[in-house]
């Protein structure tokens, strides 16, 4: 099932949205704990130190002179800190009155806190369990006291060596969990509401802003087959989708034109067949309208055979430009000598030319040739010859230019005797247009001959443009000029 572009939308939105939220509410957290964490740890190492200042190294023995009446926090019977401190033999020189056997209503030994591993002149934090059971944090101070140099009497002796010493303090970290939980639940909060929030904000946004896109839904579905020139209206369209909507005009106008060429070719081809129809019709109501010889019936044949033999070169016509048109043509590739098959695709029609009294000029290099199909070739050049004998003027010229430039091969055909307008020449090309409206013959000449060599060149991989223009007084009319331009070997 396809997910609409509104739900794409919002998942991507709300995603990266749950993303930055979750990030900037991790970088949150984070700092707060370092903080938080930092500075219990700070408080930790700064009792730490006040209590290693009271430690004095005596000649004969450690010297703890420290009041725990300063710091109270070893001294509350609810939820109290607790200190140890160990010799260099192992021996513990002091305890906090947290873990005398009397704290609590306890009584027995007393509680000691596991001697932790420490680095010699720092602080070194550990997580554990305090006495009464309670989750904490201690510090673990290994350090040198500082030495006593008098004795009781005051007099000045050689100092001792001072000897290691090792104190842990340590802490209930239940404050500091549930200021940290609190704030792990502050973030979640302030993150579910920011969601919701911006689930609400991007649902609208959203929809704002696929509004056009339903604007232009409907305008399209506004348009019909009948009216495929009425343009869908960009004012007031997004930047963004004013393309859009210009290429949809575009595209709809070029529909339009396809649709209306189509309605015109079948109407054309309507028109051309029922003609020749109508001639085989009347032909054969004639013959049957009473008895006659058979020498009448055999003309009235021949007449019928004919036209339908121009029906039928009209119908293979069709058929060629329709492969043609869906490129379901297969190109087998040859050597053609150009003046060769000029020579030979003009002989059908030098009888009517010098009746006429049309000359044929040719000027091409004897060796002009090129590899190409030969069968459409034969096509292209075939169709330009019967055009242009076919509406030359009597008495008129016939051209036809040949040279190889750039690897290609530049073929034109031109007549004398053309009365189109610049205008018109631009119709050409188009199937069963001609430029004598009154002209009802079919067959050959009924309009498709260009057609046909346009498509023929396209697929020959070139080019083929029509041209008018005047030819003087004397052969009368204009010069009318069919130019192809062909590769000189098919890719």
């Amino acid at each position: 099932m396809r997910r609409s572009l509104r739900s794409r939308l919002l998942a991507w939105t709300i995603g990266g949205m749950a993303l930055l939220v979750a990030l900037f509410a991790v970088g949150v957290y984070a700092a707060a704990h370092r903080a938080l964490v930092g500075g219990f740890e700070e408080s930790l190492a700064a009792t730490a130190r006040a209590l290693a200042a009271s430690v004095k190294q005596e000649p004969k023995k450690i010297e703890v002179e420290f009041d725990e009446r300063e710091m109270p926090e070893f001294r509350r019977p609810d939820r109290p800190g607790y200190f140890q401190l160990w010799g260099p033999d192992g021996a513990v020189l002091k305890r906090s009155a947290s873990l005398a056997p009397s704290t609590g209503g306890r009584t027995g030994p007393a509680a000691d806190l596991p001697r932790l591993e420490g680095t010699s002149g720092a602080a070194v934090f550990h997580d554990l369990a305090l006495p009464d059971g309670r989750p904490g944090r201690a510090v673990v101070l290994l350090f040198l006291p500082q030495v006593e140099e008098d004795d009781e009497d005051g007099h000045r002796k050689a100092p001792p060596a001072p000897q290691p010493v090792t104190l842990i303090v340590a802490r209930e970290t239940a404050g500091l969990d549930a200021e940290l939980a609190a704030i792990r639940w502050l973030m979640a909060g302030a993150a579910g509401a920011t969601l919701l929030l911006t689930l609400v904000v991007a649902a609208l946004v959203v929809r704002q802003g696929l509004r056009p896109l339903e604007t232009l839904a409907a305008r399209i579905a506004a348009v019909r087959e009948e009216n495929l020139d009425a343009a869908i209206p960009v004012e007031g369209m997004p930047r963004e989708l004013a393309p859009v909507g210009e290429r949809l005009n575009d595209l709809l106008r070029r529909l339009g034109d396809v649709l209306g060429r189509e309605r015109a070719f079948t109407a054309d081809a309507a028109h051309e067949l029922r003609t020749p129809l109508a001639g085989i019709r009347s032909t054969i109501e004639v013959a049957l309208a009473r008895p006659r010889k058979p020498d009448e019936y055999g003309r009235a044949l021949a007449d019928c055979l004919d036209i339908a033999r121009q029906m039928q070169t009209l119908v293979d016509n069709l058929l060629v430009l329709t492969r043609m048109e869906g490129g379901q043509v297969a190109l087998r590739p040859e050597v053609v000598r150009v003046g060769e098959l000029l020579e030979a695709l003009w002989r059908p029609h030098a009888a009517e030319a010098q009746a006429r009294g049309i000359v044929l000029e040719r000027r091409l290099p004897a060796d002009l040739q090129c590899t190409a199909d030969r069968d459409l070739l034969v096509m292209v050049v075939s169709n330009l010859l019967a055009n242009a004998v076919e509406y030359a003027n009597d008495g008129g010229r016939i051209e036809v230019l040949g040279q190889a430039a750039d690897d290609t091969l530049e073929l034109s055909v031109a007549n004398t005797g053309c009365t189109l307008s610049a205008a018109e020449v631009r119709h050409v090309f188009d199937r069963f247009w001609r430029g004598d409206s009154a002209r009802t013959g079919t067959g050959v000449h009924c309009g498709l001959g260009l057609s046909l060599v346009e498509r023929a060149v396209q697929a020959l991989g070139g080019a083929v443009s029509a041209t008018v223009s005047p030819y003087g007084p004397v052969l009368g009319g204009g010069r009318f000029v069919v130019r192809v331009t062909l590769p000189a070997a098919l890719p």
